[in-house]
């Protein structure tokens, strides 16, 4: 069964017209990567994309309805309109920057690879010489793994959800999980079977949300409430109390980035402006 969340803003909006503060968006999300999007226990979804989803509300004014999307397909859905924003930890890359438009990033896209703890240490690449490594089918961390195939002997193996890839680690269908670090270390904290490898990839990039590339409004109002999160530090409680990591000073998910979007890719808007983050 698919799992929903309706989420109303409490009221008021960033410099929008109070008429527009009763809008409500559609956000697509990947419910079962954790520590982003879960399933809890009284049935309901919670998760940093989810707290992050509440903030957002809070200060744009637009309710949003969460649904579970299987990360597979969640980007063709955007484009043919089947739901408003890709409330997902994707990782902003020049190609998809092509296709639709991005939130200034939230996280920092560092790997790692989650494996059994039989497994042993893994320090760096040659470490992973002949593993199946898994991933979220589409997921920008199958690009190192294409890359380093043929030196590492490695096999690709793609999952439509992250719990299924999860648990391929677990039964010994795959070797190891390839992503994000702070994902990984939150399913690892549940599961005693389970480690984090030393070895990471992907240093300097950074995931965001994004919409259609036909509704630019909805970006930059949605941004600057993320903005909003950074400012008061509500982003990086956020990601303390899921993750038990404190984001450094110069994180993403720490400093708000000038004008609308991630800066340096295509559908970034310079435009300076200042928002009110006053919520009530």
């Amino acid at each position: 069964m698919k799992k929903t969340l309706w989420i109303s803003a409490i009221a008021g909006c960033l410099g929008a017209p109070l008429a527009l503060a009763q809008e409500s968006v559609v956000a697509a999300s990947d419910v079962g990567y954790a520590p982003y999007s879960m399933v809890s226990n009284d049935g309901s979804l919670e998760g940093i994309d989810i707290d992050i989803a509440k903030g957002m509300s809070k200060y744009s004014g637009i309710d949003i309805k969460v649904i579970d999307q299987p990360w597979s397909t969640t980007f063709a859905g955007l484009n043919a309109g089947k739901f408003d924003i890709v409330l997902s930890a994707a990782a902003v890359t020049p190609e998809r920057a092509g296709n639709m438009l991005f939130l200034e990033g939230y996280g920092d896209a560092t790997d790692a690879v989650l494996v059994k703890k039989s497994a042993g240490e893994i320090t760096k690449a040659s470490d992973l010489q002949g593993m199946t490594l898994a991933i979220n089918k589409g997921s920008s961390s199958g690009n190192w793994i294409r890359e380093h195939s043929q030196q590492y002997d490695l096999t690709l193996a793609e999952y439509d959800k992250a719990s299924d890839a999860v648990q391929a680690v677990i039964t010994g269908q795959a070797d190891g999980y390839m992503m994000y670090q702070s994902a990984a270390g939150w399913i690892a904290l549940q599961n005693p079977l389970l480690a984090v490898s030393d070895f990471t990839t992907g240093g300097g990039r950074v995931y965001a949300y994004s919409v259609n590339n036909d509704n630019p409004e909805l970006r930059n109002r949605l941004d600057a409430a993320l903005e909003c999160m950074k400012d008061d530090g509500e982003l990086k409680a956020i990601f303390t109390r899921w993750t038990g990591i404190t984001p450094k000073a110069d994180s993403v998910s720490v400093n708000s980035q000038p004008g609308y979007g991630q800066p340096g890719f295509e559908g970034y808007d310079d435009t300076p402006h200042e928002h009110d983050c006053s919520a009530s």
